[in-house]
């Protein structure tokens, strides 16, 4: 199916159809929820075929924005009144800005303007109470003209657009069924990068790619922030099965209301200082916010305390907007007095009200005040919480469990007679006591609502279940799911041990047998010690073997920083450490004397100019007056003072908390003066609720299991360039076989709690195959070495391109494969396994280079010429921009440009032609081409290509040039900027003297119009200007025309011909 005729499909599907519920006024801020797996239908969409252009768009909006503000207008807008509307919204700068004037005041958008009559009024653009209902506007445009923003871009023209009131929401790009779903998606990212989503489409909220088997959405964003792996599929609601049909999706998400629900309720405005962006939510977020919003309509506040359910979503997967979305939406709920999410611990409420202050589209700041005002509260104590409890204001109240029972501990508690909603998040911890029961017990018109990434099971407490305390499983998406699904990475986990085995099995272990074992002799010590399995091993270590052990601590430093660039992919990712002392004793010594080694190993290399990591250690102040709290709180006070010194910061004990925070946005990569750190070490901070796509890597020095297990590891797995973090890294450096069974049990229960009656071998292969854990090396370079022999019998051993396009569509995917297979690659530590060498070693790349089957030189070749001449190729035969095809190089190693090279060949090249050896010329014009070839900026190797085809046919240096043989060029690039202009004159001089029409265009005249050309669409005759040069030409062009084949077509022939060559040219010179 051709993409002019796949959109026409789609649109006739979005406005036909039946209509399943009758047209109303609307309620609230949601309409009726949907009951089965896809929406109900309010309207259907309206098709505007006479839409073409900005301009009309900006009149149709105008016509709809009158119609809705009679009562305020007496007449038609003026130029100079609708120009101050234009204005308004032309300046919205980033689709964050975009949602904050959409939403408005409390759901209603208006836009404030002076009448010529001089009243100053305030128009309404959107009502959020009439979503799919009321007097909105629903229309489908196509094939809107855009004129070039920046100065040299092209022109464009969007597929399809939703507006709601005449604003575009939604954009859709379409593809036929035989192109990638990801060439949709980067012409999008250039349109944002040409800043073509601005005017009008400044309010564009959501983008859509979609062929006929495929489609993805993801929210709009800045150029500099598209990210294509924040683009999702939709999901079914009864088995989060993958949408990819496209009248499937259509039926759910691009259905009336429901597309507009996700264009406002389920958008998120993420307000967060530095990092403000739009949010969309994807398919199980809104499932999963339906449903309990749907249950809470059902809910009878007179019956006491109701156990609505709970939602179980992956650590990772945006637990926090779903239960913000929650909570906002069921605070306008009308039977719903004020909803209370409630945190599990006290240090987490200022971070929860942070964010859930950063989601609240009402949020502000008073100017004179600096008080901050909006729909989400804080609480600073006990008696904050009982003020704001008892408030008339629906606000979303943020608080902790231990606020919680400290107030209904007061004598004076009395619970007000209003029906709240409690939101209880991480409800697996601090909940299963019986303060907690009390608490629920204290409010008699309540609902509460758990969310957790680990409940807990009979598999995994003895205690009561998340079930018990909250009500049925409400919604579930699992750690497996959200692998499947890309929106959270599998685990790299790595079991490492610091002690050595043959001294183990030589002197530690019969001296733990002689003690244990009294009566044993040397012979049965021997025969236990030669025939111990890794668990029994495990076993006869002590806890003292590690905890507090200067050795163990020094060779766990040593492994970090010697594995540093494989694992945080040189530098681009940094890395937590957790540690943990048992018996009861602190931590906090043990954390620091790790902090203190890293510190003595820095001093080091900074003398010997070796790697050098910003390391920081953050653990709560000791005030408990315990025998630990000086050791604990002077170590906090060392670690500020250098952290101070790092970082030029004035932290004292005074500002712990504030410290922390610090540390946290150097961890997440937020701190404004873009200075990070590279480790922080923790003992229990940040390994529940912490958020950080840049951190990749959490380094164990303690026994994790269960829930805490889970948690802790996702802190590693959020995404953020899958191709350069392919996954989360744990590296265990204590009990490796025991800390393996533990992780393997705890990874498969919580993928499937069925799982848990699975043996652990069954565990760890289910884990395996879900992707949950990563292969092992060998398993991986079998994959990418078979890749590569594949590659290498398509191209001849790495010499041309195949020569069938089927075969070379082929190469293109294995392609894609060799680089997802060599970015995981380079990201295992170099380890000697059976005699072999296993891993990456950044110092010697081309060792594994030469074991995947190429040289260094077939290497470079593969991923830079024959990959460009690929990209150059498919496009033509697809008709397409290069830049649309997906193709992200991973080299083993750096490609290092030698221009120098390119000057000599140049030098040669002038040289041979002015001496006249034409067969010299020819070989050394190839060499110039396979070096344009290799280049990653293809546009100026288009201009290389150009330059050197004009000194080959003697074009440059052009006649009455003094130019001075033999060349000696000092660089290169004066010669191609020139020869390059020369090319291209001659190349359309060369087209108007074949085709006759010299005398009815100029070169300079085709330079310009052809500027506007989008590749491979028909763009160019919008104004009759190839009608024009085809009339005029086909008088004389016989006469006119230089090429005999030409001068010998029909007339008819020639009209079309002439036409075809003008595209092909166009679409030539449209990739240089």
């Amino acid at each position: 199916m051709k993409e002019a005729e796949f959109e026409t499909e789609l649109i006739q599907y979005l406005t036909t159809g039946t209509i399943s519920v009758t047209k109303g006024k609307g309620k609230g801020f949601t309409s009726k929820e949907p009951v089965g797996d896809y929406c109900i239908k309010t309207q259907l969409w309206h098709y505007e075929p006479t839409i073409r252009t900005t301009e009309q768009l900006w009149q149709n909006f105008k016509e709809i924005l009158e119609r809705h503000n009679q009562n305020t207008l007496e007449h038609p807008l003026s130029v100079v009144e609708f120009n101050q509307v234009k204005k308004q919204i032309a300046d919205i700068a980033t689709p964050y800005e975009a949602g904050q004037f959409l939403y408005g005041l409390n759901g209603v958008s208006q836009l404030e303007i002076d009448l010529d009559d001089g009243r100053h009024v305030y128009l309404t653009v959107f009502d959020q109470r009439q979503i799919g209902a009321g007097d909105t506007v629903y229309q489908i445009v196509n094939q809107i003209e855009r004129p070039a923003k920046i100065i040299g871009k092209l022109n464009r023209r969007f597929d399809t657009t939703l507006l709601i009131n005449g604003l575009p929401i939604l954009q859709i790009e379409e593809k036929r069924d035989t192109h990638d779903i990801n060439e949709a998606l980067n012409q999008m990212q250039q349109y944002a990068s040409e800043n073509q989503y601005r005017d009008i489409y400044s309010t564009l909220q959501i983008l859509v790619a979609i062929t006929p088997n495929n489609v993805k959405y993801m929210a709009n964003t800045t150029p500099e922030n598209f990210n294509k792996d924040f683009a999702f599929h939709w999901q079914r609601k009864k088995d989060n099965g993958i949408v990819r049909n496209w009248k499937e999706f259509a039926d759910s998400m691009l259905s009336i209301p429901m597309a507009h629900q996700m264009a406002t309720n389920y958008m998120i405005l993420d307000g967060t200082e530095n990092h403000q962006m739009l949010k969309v939510m994807r398919p199980y977020q809104v499932y999963a916010t339906q449903r309990v919003l749907e249950q809470l309509k059902q809910v009878d506040f007179e019956l006491g305390t109701n156990k609505v359910g709970y939602i179980w979503h992956t650590t990772g997967s945006g637990k926090t907007i779903t239960s913000f979305k929650t909570a906002w939406l069921a605070s306008r709920m009308p039977k719903v007095d004020k909803v209370v999410f409630v945190v599990d611990r006290i240090a987490l409420t200022t971070q929860t009200n942070e964010k859930y202050r950063a989601y609240d589209p009402d949020a502000k700041e008073e100017t004179t005040t600096q008080k901050e005002i909006g729909s989400v509260q804080d609480t600073k104590n006990t008696t904050d919480l009982s003020r704001k409890l008892r408030s008339k204001d629906n606000n979303i109240i943020v608080t902790s469990v231990q606020k919680m029972d400290t107030l209904i501990k007061r004598k004076s508690f009395k619970a007000p007679e209003k029906n709240l909603v409690f939101i209880v998040d991480e409800a697996h911890r601090s909940t299963g006591g019986d303060s907690f029961a009390a608490i629920q017990k204290a409010f008699r018109h309540s609902a509460w609502i758990g969310y957790t990434g680990t409940p807990m099971f009979d598999e995994t407490t003895t205690g009561l279940r998340t079930e018990d305390i909250f009500g049925p499983l409400l919604h579930a998406y699992t750690i497996r799911e959200a692998i499947a699904d890309r929106n959270v990475l599998g685990f790299k986990v790595d079991f490492e041990t610091t002690i050595n085995e043959e001294q183990m099995r030589t002197e530690y272990l019969p001296a733990f047998y002689r003690e244990r074992y009294p009566q044993w002799t040397e012979e049965q010590i021997r025969e236990k010690v030669q025939n111990l399995s890794p668990e029994d091993m495990d076993d006869a270590v002590e806890p003292s073997f590690y905890d507090e052990n200067p050795q163990h601590i020094a060779l766990v430093v040593e492994d970090i920083f010697k594995n540093w660039r494989n694992r945080s992919n040189d530098g681009k990712y940094n890395a937590l450490f957790t540690t943990h002392v048992g018996g009861g004793k602190a931590s906090t010594p043990m954390a620091m004397m790790y902090f203190r080694e890293f510190q003595r190993v820095n001093e080091e290399h900074q003398k010997t100019g070796g790697q050098v990591l910003k390391v920081a250690v953050t653990f709560s102040m000791n005030a408990a007056n315990n025998d630990s709290m000086l050791d604990t709180n002077e170590g906090l006070h060392e670690a500020m003072l250098a952290y101070n010194k790092e970082f030029g910061t004035s932290f004292g004990l005074d500002d712990v908390a504030g410290y922390t925070q610090d540390v946290t946005s150097r961890l997440n990569k937020t701190a404004t003066d873009k200075r990070f750190l590279d480790i922080v070490i923790v003992v229990d901070q940040l390994l529940t609720g912490f958020d950080a796509p840049e951190l990749n890597t959490l380094y164990v020095d303690r026994t994790l299991q269960k829930a805490g297990l889970i948690q802790a590891y996702s802190r590693t797995n959020r995404i953020a360039d899958m191709q350069e973090k392919p996954w989360g890294r744990i590296v265990n450096y204590r009990w490796p076989a025991q800390n393996e069974k533990l992780m393997n049990r705890a990874l498969a229960i919580y993928a499937n709690k069925d799982s848990a009656i699975l043996s652990e071998e069954e565990q760890q292969a289910q884990n395996l195959k879900d992707g949950i854990v990563a292969q092992s090396f060998p398993d991986v370079f079998a994959e990418v070495r078979e890749t590569v022999e594949k590659l290498a019998a398509l191209t001849s051993e790495f010499q041309q391109l195949p020569p069938s396009e089927k075969q070379r569509e082929h190469m293109l995917e294995l392609l894609r494969t060799y680089n997802a297979g060599v970015a995981k690659l380079k990201q295992y530590n170099p380890e000697e396994v059976s005699g072999e060498i296993a891993g990456f070693d950044y110092d010697r790349p081309d060792e594994l280079i030469e074991r995947l089957g190429m040289t260094s030189e077939q290497e470079t070749m593969l991923t830079t010429v024959l990959t460009n001449e690929l990209k150059q190729q498919i496009a033509k035969e697809k008709k397409i921009s290069v830049y649309q095809i997906e193709l992200k190089m991973t080299h083993v190693k750096d490609v290092k440009i030698d221009y120098d090279y390119l000057t000599e060949l140049l030098e040669n090249l002038l040289n041979e032609v002015h001496e006249g050896k034409e067969q010299e010329a020819e070989e050394t014009h190839g060499k110039i081409r396979q070096f344009a070839n290799g280049l990653e900026d293809q546009s100026y190797a288009g201009k290389i290509r150009n330059a050197a085809k004009a000194i080959l046919h003697g074009h440059y240096p052009p006649k009455g040039q003094k130019f001075k043989y033999p060349a000696e060029l000092k660089d290169s690039d004066s010669v191609i900027q020139a020869a390059n202009v020369i090319s291209l004159d001659r190349q359309f001089l060369d087209f108007r003297i074949q085709w006759g029409i010299a005398d009815i265009i100029t070169s300079a005249q085709m330079r310009e119009w052809f500027s506007r050309h989008r590749y491979g669409q028909q763009d160019l005759d919008d104004t009759n200007q190839i009608r024009a040069i085809i009339t005029k030409a086909s008088v004389d062009y016989k006469s006119l025309a230089h090429d005999p084949q030409v001068q010998a077509l029909s007339k008819i022939k020639y009209r079309n011909g002439l036409r075809d060559a003008i595209y092909k040219l166009a679409d030539e010179l449209a990739e240089c």
